[in-house]
């Protein structure tokens, strides 16, 4: 799936529901965060790492879930 693909379905999904996009991209953005800091931080257990991986993708599915995206050989975000 392309990049201006993802930019239209979340253009899309904004102009319909704004609140609640924003709620799914800061949910998702968070997430990330805390991935990305648990798998840089020494002193993070491997749970936690994978705690805060697991949270990243259900952030990603939830956002997925309300986006009108094409479907792309199992692609996800």
């Amino acid at each position: 799936m392309s990049a201006a693909a993802v930019l239209v379905a979340v253009a899309v999904a904004y102009a319909d529901d704004p609140l609640t996009l924003d709620a799914l991209l800061r949910e998702l953005a968070e997430a990330e965060q805390h991935r990305a800091h648990a798998a840089g931080d020494p002193r993070a257990t491997d749970y936690g790492r994978e705690l805060a991986a697991a949270a990243c993708d259900r952030a990603g599915e939830d956002l997925a879930a309300v986006l009108d995206l094409p479907e792309s050989n199992g692609a996800t975000l």
